[in-house]
């Protein structure tokens, strides 16, 4: 007997763990840098090459090269092995040279296993409603690959080839049902096994990837690239009245600081803490934010807030910073007062950062300012001429601004005059400070969509929107919003819906409403299985009247739950494995069994002793005008049945099928 390791490949059970190589390393192709894809590629080419073409293996010191030079085209990539994208790449990208080593059955279920293990690691970077999509496919696939192994398996070590009259519905039928006895104890561990507060593991801070929203910085085009981006950032439902549209500003991330081209967050920023806050109790705003996984350490919420989720800070600009980089769904509550008055006194440390600038930068803007300066009585005035200059000049709100070089005010606001909201909100920022203005960048996210049906308000990434703050003596840092004078709509109707041209092919309004509405099950999934966790399994338990459960009591429900469910499990399992009956499986006893059927209706019984011949000449004796039809068929069957020959079982078929006996008269 042949053992495992060395049974070769039929081609039905390669060309499937290809295919559920192939569907699992999909979404991480899709996010490889390009020149990556055709090395990650080229072995499966290879190994499907070899299969047609039935080239033999590999020899070692080829794979060994093709693996070294793979390796360290990753590794230069990535600028090392940290970091989830690098991790699963070089993961995909082993799978894929494992294939070139891939011509026995013992290798081929190794690259099965770990292709579900591959698709596993799509959780790290998304878990949203198409992963499930994602996951069926990998996983029918992988079962479609293991039961073809299993087969060539089963048959190569009686020597044989493995039959080919089992269709692939049939072989993945059997594969569902394999999943189906393990899913109800699946779900017992995912709804009865301990929960704590965090996760178990986490992820090294440098080993972080880049996520897509806003940044720590923002220079021109930063923001604009989040324009073509729809997937959420965060949703928030709302107890009471929804403020409208136009008030639904977003506070993110605060920038004091800029060198001539980019604005960061200063140091001041990020490490003092907010000396007062709005009373949580006077504060007319009150909502449940639900955040996407940013990497980032700050939340949102609306001017001003007046609470402080637990493990976060208030900086003194009014900043919600976590104490880690937020890595997976997180919900918080929050209560707003739009009211509030921000600092009114401000620190002299404070003053002169609000007011710090470049030297050598912008010089037509600096001497614009200057003469404004001389002529206005206030700041208020300065303030509303700047709007007003944005308002009556020929500026634009564009998605394709042009781009700017050193001096990137001046060239703004004296030459190309187009530009998206960052443009206006640094040249607004740097224009107060030039004339004197305490002055800083807010960015975060401006509007939303208001789901209907679930009564919550969706902010997508596209929202993302910038604006600037300027410290008014007695009344302390105030909203300006300079986007707003040139274009109103961006911030009545949103960013998306204020632009005349489309942003991409499919950018049409019935789609994004389509896909506004179907983030309600998004929003569900994210309830019911991202953010299942010990809170969620507290309310799940308490319909039984469990309030409270410690870890150890848990687990016992757990283990009891799980031995009830096995039981009934077992018991099903030979009514949901069966096979179909050899009745139903032979070809050739169905056609026999058809065939006296027939015989029956033309009103000759047979005896269960009679064998095929013998029956033949009684049946031929009393039907006469079919003995020559019966004595075929009756020979065929014995030939098909018991001869070492081989009988023609679709000949049998067809005799039975064309053998119409008239009915027996009553």
């Amino acid at each position: 007997m042949k053992r495992a390791k060395h049974i070769k490949l039929n081609r039905q059970g390669i060309l499937w763990v290809v295919a559920a190589l192939s569907i699992s390393m999909l979404p991480q192709l899709a996010a490889m840098p390009a020149h990556l894809i055709p090395i990650t590629l080229l072995p499966i080419v290879w190994r499907l090459l070899a299969e047609f073409r039935d080239w033999k293996p590999m020899p070692m010191v080829l794979r060994v090269l093709a693996t070294g030079f793979a390796v360290a085209a990753l590794v230069i990539t990535y600028g090392g092995l940290m970091g989830r994208s690098a991790a699963v790449s070089m993961l995909a990208l082993m799978l894929s040279l494992k294939l070139l080593e891939t011509f026995r059955i013992r290798d081929a279920r190794i690259v099965v296993s770990l292709s579900l293990f591959l698709c596993g690691t799509q959780f790290l970077f998304s878990q949203g409603v198409p992963m499930i999509i994602y996951i069926t496919a990998c996983v029918l696939s992988s079962l479609l690959a293991l039961m073809y192994l299993h087969r060539g398996e089963a048959y190569g070590n009686l020597g044989k080839a493995p039959d080919n009259d089992r269709g692939i519905l049939t072989e993945l039928g059997f594969g569902v049902r394999l999943v189906a006895l393990a899913f109800p104890i699946g779900l017992v561990l995912f709804l009865l096994f301990p929960r704590w507060s965090s996760p178990l593991w986490g992820i090294p801070e440098d080993a972080l990837d880049a996520r897509s929203g806003l940044s720590d910085s923002m220079t021109p085009g930063s923001i604009q690239s989040l324009f073509m981006d729809d997937s959420p950032a965060f949703r928030a439902t709302f107890e009471g009245v929804i403020p409208s549209h136009g008030q639904l500003y977003w506070r993110g991330p605060v920038f004091w600081d800029f060198d001539g081209s980019t604005w960061q967050v200063s140091f001041l920023s990020r490490n003092l803490m907010a000396d007062t806050k709005p009373d949580p109790g006077r504060a007319p705003l009150r909502y449940e934010v639900q955040m996407e996984p940013t990497e980032q350490r700050w939340l949102f919420a609306l001017d001003y807030p007046a609470l402080v989720p637990r493990r976060t800070r208030l900086t003194m600009d009014y900043q919600i910073l976590s104490r880690r980089p937020v890595t997976q769904l997180f919900t918080y509550a929050m209560a707003s007062n739009p009211n509030f008055q921000d600092t009114p006194q401000l620190r002299q440390t404070l003053l002169r950062a609000a007011l710090e600038l470049p030297q050598g930068f912008n010089p037509r803007t600096a001497e614009m300012m200057a003469e404004w300066r001389t002529e206005a009585n206030s700041d208020t005035e300065i303030i509303q001429r700047t709007l007003a200059h944005f308002n009556r000049e020929e500026f634009s709100y564009t998605l394709n601004p042009p781009l700017l070089s050193r001096h990137t005010v001046d060239e703004f606001l004296f030459d190309t005059r187009a530009g998206f909201c960052e443009h206006y909100a640094s040249a607004f920022t740097v224009m107060m400070r030039m004339a004197g203005i305490p002055a800083r960048v807010v960015t975060g996210y401006q509007g939303g969509y208001y789901n209907n049906i679930g009564s919550y308000v969706l902010v997508r990434q596209s929202d993302a929107h910038a604006w600037s703050e300027v410290w008014v003596r007695g009344s302390g840092w105030t909203r300006i919003d300079p986007t707003a004078a040139v274009a109103p709509e961006r911030v009545e109707q949103g960013a998306v819906d204020s632009l005349a041209q489309r942003r991409h092919l499919f950018d049409f309004e019935w789609l994004r409403n389509v896909r506004n509405t179907f983030d309600l099950f998004q929003r569900g999934w994210n309830n019911w299985v991202v953010a299942f966790g010990a809170d969620s399994q507290s309310r799940l338990l308490s319909i039984f009247g469990w309030d409270v459960l410690n870890s150890t009591k848990l687990v016992i429900v757990m283990i009891a739950t799980i031995a009830f469910v096995g039981a009934i499990t077992f018991l099903l399992a030979p009514l949901l494995l069966k096979f179909r009956s050899p009745r139903k499986q032979d070809p050739v006893l169905r056609a026999w069994q058809k065939f006296n059927r027939k015989l029956a209706r033309a009103g000759f019984v047979s005896s269960p002793s009679m064998g095929p011949l013998e029956l033949a000449e009684c049946a031929g004796g009393q039907l006469k005008y079919k003995d020559d039809a019966i004595h075929r068929i009756a020979e065929l069957y014995t030939l098909c049945r018991y001869s070492q020959a081989d009988g023609d079982a679709l000949k049998l078929a067809e005799l039975v099928n064309g053998f119409k006996p008239e009915p027996a008269v009553r």
